[in-house]
């Protein structure tokens, strides 16, 4: 009862808060107007880890107690427990090709034709973590007792728009977006844990999803400043 008692306010203050974290990258898409404009997209690949848990039993060998009127004693022996196993299982995502698209035809573009007049491609890459930001991370874990964890990842896009008649590229752009995040909490490996701001996945999305966007002001952009096509 009393280890309850001092649990309790312990995991009231177990929570972790975000110290800092990147400001999303503001973008504004254009509109196509009146005009038809027939658009395919490719690529906007990226893969994504999640974790299946797998339980299973095992035999282990542990001490067993036996309590006696005057003593205490007890033997080594088999018992049966459960364990589980984490299982990485990655796949690709269509999650930012589906916002690109969304992205089209909410500002006015047809990308789901059978003809298409022009191509965006994207090519995402990363994630790029220099050697002083691992050293910063590994900085502040330390240095903070590892109540806090700071995070950072670097993604980059490749985008080029075709001409779909004449396979023309006609525009090509890099792109390289920065994420980074301190969180902190006053239980030490507890509290950090508690936040995903600095998770590999969260990480890699918000660089994707922002990735995604600039990519996509541009393209729009481009593309409603062109003269519709002939027919």
């Amino acid at each position: 009862m009393k280890k309850t008692m001092i649990m309790l306010p312990l995991l009231a203050f177990a929570g972790c808060f975000t110290v800092f974290q990147s400001e999303y990258p503001a973008v504004e898409m254009s509109s196509a107007g009146n005009a038809d404009v027939k658009v395919q997209l490719a690529g906007f690949e990226a893969a994504v880890t999640t974790y299946e848990v797998l339980y299973g039993y095992e035999t282990a060998y542990r001490y067993h107690h036996y309590y006696g009127h005057r003593r205490n004693y007890g033997y080594w022996g088999p018992t049966t427990v459960m364990t589980e196993t984490y299982v990485p299982q990655t796949q690709m995502t269509p999650a930012y090709i589906d916002r690109a698209t969304e992205i089209l035809e909410l500002n006015g573009f047809n990308p789901k034709t059978d003809k298409p007049d022009y191509r965006i491609e994207v090519k995402f890459g990363g994630p790029f973590v220099g050697d002083g930001e691992r050293a910063a991370e590994i900085a502040w874990t330390i240095f903070s007792l590892l109540t806090a964890d700071y995070a950072v990842h670097t993604w980059t896009a490749k985008l080029n728009i075709y001409d779909v008649a004449t396979g023309k590229l006609l525009m090509h752009c890099d792109y390289s977006e920065r994420y980074s995040a301190l969180v902190w909490g006053p239980v030490p490996l507890l509290s950090p844990a508690g936040s995903d701001k600095t998770s590999p996945n969260f990480m890699q999305n918000w660089c994707l999803m922002a990735l995604t966007d600039r990519a996509m002001a541009d393209a729009t952009a481009f593309l409603a400043a062109k003269p519709p096509a002939a027919e």
